[in-house]
């Protein structure tokens, strides 16, 4: 069994967070201002490297923590998304139906026509989390925190990485997980030529960059290099084919992303700890809540009837790191022991 070491990707995933909430609170600036988020989209180009961060973090979590327990994997998982999800979602809730019978609510994705407090509106939260959900089925595509259809993917990777790992357990053997690659690898990029248009299988390729790129750290070969190599590739037709808002400009999008895998693989490969490694921890551990809840804060200013400007776009930003900060403190931490006793050893 491998043995697992810190990697210093705790700020890297803030980082990835804040382009997310930089490109959502474009609303809050001047439409003559929102050029560079409306065009480059900051936060599909961070989504994908999220993908790609948890296909390494899952592969070497399986390897590692949870070699032959791919069900405290998945228990320590659930622990991780789901309580800091629901609590995000209580507080979405109720800024939402304040803000609605205020008569002041304003949305950015979806427009409401009734109460927000709809039963088909609390059903598609609490099942947001469920691989497959689409608030379509319910009779329209609204939801409280818009971009957890990114949890519905994490938590399908999760369930296929715990059964790979526990075929390769099984079989004393690491060849189920190249070949569960490669038929990721085969199924997306059939899909990406037959199709043409954005889907799950679009995304999949990301997730199998990261966990391609650790079974390579574990053992150089030439064809998991040729695995990697196909994942590049195929992430990169799958990343063109992604449904964004306004017009990217893919020519910048791509370099931007190519930069920041290379980052990611550097600092989860080769990269040294170039800050304490308590302050990365804790960056990273905000990345998570900044992600889930910055969504309301940035509703609740403009519903509040803040006038665009760089001012109040910038003050969004701080108080969403500040609300991650109490979140962090209040659940994520919290959860830290439990999930301890679950992986049975302290990382």
């Amino acid at each position: 069994m491998p043995a697992a070491r810190y990697r210093p990707l705790g700020a890297f995933r803030f980082g990835l967070a804040l382009l997310v909430v930089l490109q959502h609170f474009q609303h809050l600036l001047p439409p003559d201002d929102r050029g560079v988020f409306s065009h480059l989209g900051l936060g599909a180009i961070a989504v994908a490297c999220f993908f790609a961060v948890s296909g390494f973090v899952v592969a070497e979590a399986n390897a590692t923590f949870y070699r032959g327990r791919p069900a405290e994997f998945l228990l320590n998982r659930a622990v991780r998304l789901a309580p800091p999800y629901f609590a995000a979602l209580a507080l979405s809730i109720v800024v939402h139906a304040v803000l609605w019978y205020d008569g002041r609510l304003v949305l950015w994705d979806y427009s409401l026509t009734d109460t927000p407090l709809r039963p088909r509106h609390l059903l598609a939260g609490l099942f947001g989390l469920v691989p497959g959900f689409n608030p379509r089925l319910l009779g329209d595509d609204f939801e409280f925190i818009p971009f957890v259809w990114t949890l519905r993917l994490e938590v399908a990777f999760y369930l296929a990485a715990a059964a790979t790992m526990a075929l390769c357990w099984h079989l004393r053997a690491a060849w189920p997980a190249g070949a569960a690659i490669a038929a990721g690898l085969i199924a997306s990029a059939a899909f990406l030529l037959l199709a043409g248009r954005p889907g799950i299988l679009s995304t999949v390729p990301m997730f199998l960059f990261g966990s391609c790129l650790f079974l390579l750290e574990l053992r150089v070969a030439l064809r998991r290099l040729a695995l990697l190599a196909i994942c590049i590739l195929v992430a990169a037709a799958g990343f063109v084919s992604w449904r964004q808002h306004g017009a990217p400009v893919l020519a910048w999008q791509l370099p931007l992303l190519a930069v920041l895998l290379g980052l990611f693989a550097w600092l989860a490969v080769c990269a040294q700890l170039a800050v304490p490694r308590e302050i990365d921890r804790r960056l990273g551990e905000l990345s998570y809540p900044l992600y889930l809840n910055h969504y309301v804060v940035g509703i609740a200013a403009e519903s509040a009837g803040m006038a665009p400007g760089v001012g109040g776009y910038a003050g969004a930003v701080v108080a969403a790191v500040l609300l991650s900060v109490g979140a962090s403190q209040v659940i994520d931490r919290r959860l830290v022991p439990l999930r301890n006793r679950i992986r049975k050893r302290q990382c």
